[in-house]
C-alpha cells in the first residue's frame, strides 16, 4: 500500500484544470459545424449527405431557410466536405451545453 502511495506522489498531477482553464482541441478535431450565411447557396448538398438528418432547407413566406440542429449532429464532417460554396466549416468548439433546446439551432434565411 505504501509503495503505491509513494509512486503516486512521485508521478504528480496528471489532470488538467479544465473548467477554470479552457482545454484546447487539436487542430484536426471535428467540432461544431459553423455556417457562414453569405457563402450559402442553398444548394442542398449538405442536406443530402447528413447521416443524422439534422440539416433541413425549406421555403417559408418567400424566404429560403436553412436549419441546422446541433441536438442530433454527430460531427461527422460530411456537410463540410460537400459544401460547394464553403459555407460550412467544422470548428474546434466542443462545449455545447445549453439551458434550452432553441439555443442548439443555427438558422439562416435568404429572400428568394
Amino acid at each position: 500500500m505504501l509503495k503505491i502511495l509513494e509512486m503516486t506522489l512521485k508521478t504528480g498531477i496528471q489532470t488538467t484544470k479544465y473548467p477554470q482553464e479552457p482545454d484546447i482541441a487539436p487542430l484536426d478535431f471535428r467540432g461544431k459545424p459553423e455556417i457562414f450565411p453569405d457563402s450559402c447557396t442553398f444548394c442542398g448538398n449538405c442536406v443530402a449527405v447528413c447521416p443524422s438528418n439534422v440539416i433541413r432547407i425549406k421555403e417559408d413566406n418567400g424566404e429560403m431557410v436553412l436549419v441546422l440542429s446541433y441536438c442530433g449532429c454527430i460531427f461527422c464532417g460530411r456537410c463540410d466536405e460537400v459544401c460547394s460554396g464553403g459555407a460550412i466549416k467544422l470548428t474546434q468548439e466542443y462545449e455545447m451545453a445549453s439551458r434550452t433546446k432553441d439555443d442548439l439551432y443555427c438558422i439562416i434565411r435568404r429572400k428568394v
